[in-house]
């Protein structure tokens, strides 16, 4: 019964580790590429737990290969991700990523076939709950050294990117994260030694093992996100306070973001989908001229009236641009016509 109740676990924690990745996709859209991996390794959880626990709930050992594949794939994918996710955050080159990826993607084959073979293990049946005997030999040799390589590797990358953080807190993440994987391995020395009364369910310790490190990682980062909504809020009051009209508006002249001064001196309706044209005396030959000396990365001014006032200004412009250099979207600060933006030199913009 032992085993039914450990089988039970681990499908529990696949699901709950599958859902967790998903709520934190859905719930935190603006965490860059942390916010693609999270569900990633919840699905590769998803993959070890719910494999292993399959594999020990059937009953017909012939067959139990299957979905013990499926958690070795999900161990494999785990460790991929991890190694992937440091790449990311040292901001390796991409063809150096590549590479590494390419070789760890090799190595993951290689394992696949070696040690995922139906024949390598030998699959044993006992009360309610399928197992398998470490018989050792070649393929489980390849599989730890794999491992160990894998392992070294992505310590030597945590280093680094401990190291390469200045901030104490992001320093004390990267090391709670790194210094979590070392569960993993706690997990699987009674598999390698048969050791701790637990040559049964050897699936299930190194299987618990991944899904803390998930789990730790999951709460980890939600923790040090704590900080970004609270300067999120802390620039939006910021925006929102400053007695300038002030415009965020595409290449196209349509207005995304405008503050509530710019709402109440251009009379800016809420419900609509405000436009430049609507709001300025500006031709069409300006708003044009303005849109493609913006994507070729212009700033300057144009002189206008609004129109729900009459009252003449000056249009000042900021183009921004994305991470790939590309022209992204227009900043418009409206001033009287007796001010003038400048630059740190004094000299107007």
């Amino acid at each position: 019964m032992l085993g039914i109740v450990l089988n039970m676990i681990l499908i529990s924690t696949a699901v709950l580790a599958l859902v967790s990745g998903i709520v934190f996709f859905l719930e935190e859209p603006d965490t860059a590429h942390v916010r693609n991996f999270t569900p990633l390794f919840g699905g590769a959880i998803f993959l070890i737990c719910a494999g292993y626990s399959v594999m020990g709930l059937m009953p017909y050992t012939q067959y139990a290969f299957i979905p013990r594949i499926i958690g070795l794939f999900g161990i494999d994918i785990f460790l991929f991700l991890e190694f992937t996710f440091l790449t990311f955050e040292l901001k390796t080159k991409l063809t150096i990523r590549y590479i590494i990826c390419g070789f760890l993607a090799l190595l993951i084959v290689f394992d696949l076939i070696i040690f995922g073979r139906p024949h390598t293990i030998t699959y044993v049946r006992y009360n309610y709950h399928t197992s398998y005997e470490n018989i050792g030999g070649g393929a489980f040799m390849y599989h730890y050294a794999y491992v160990c390589v894998v392992a070294f590797f992505m310590q030597t990358f945590g280093i680094q990117w401990y190291k390469s953080k200045k901030v104490h807190r992001d320093k004390r993440f990267s090391a709670q994260i790194m210094a979590s994987n070392y569960v993993i391995l706690l997990g699987a020395l009674p598999d390698l030694f048969k050791g701790l009364g637990m040559e049964k369910y050897p699936t299930f310790l190194y299987s618990i093992a991944f899904a803390f490190v998930y789990f730790f990682f999951w709460v980890a980062v939600k923790q040090h996100l704590l900080f970004t909504p609270t300067v999120k809020n802390v620039c939006k009051d910021v925006f929102n306070s400053i007695n300038v009209p002030i415009l965020i508006f595409n290449l196209d002249g349509f207005i995304s973001v405008f503050n509530p001064e710019a709402a109440q001196k251009l009379a800016i309706k809420e419900d609509g989908k405000p436009y430049l044209r609507n709001l300025f005396t500006i031709s069409d030959i300006e708003l044009m001229r303005l849109i493609a000396r913006s994507k070729n990365g212009w700033c300057g001014q144009i002189q206008t009236k609004i129109k729900e006032t009459g009252e003449d200004c000056t249009l000042n412009c900021v183009i921004r641009f994305d991470n790939v250099g590309e022209p992204f979207c227009i900043i418009g600060t409206v001033l009287p016509v007796s001010q003038e933006i400048t630059d740190d030199k004094g000299e107007a913009i």
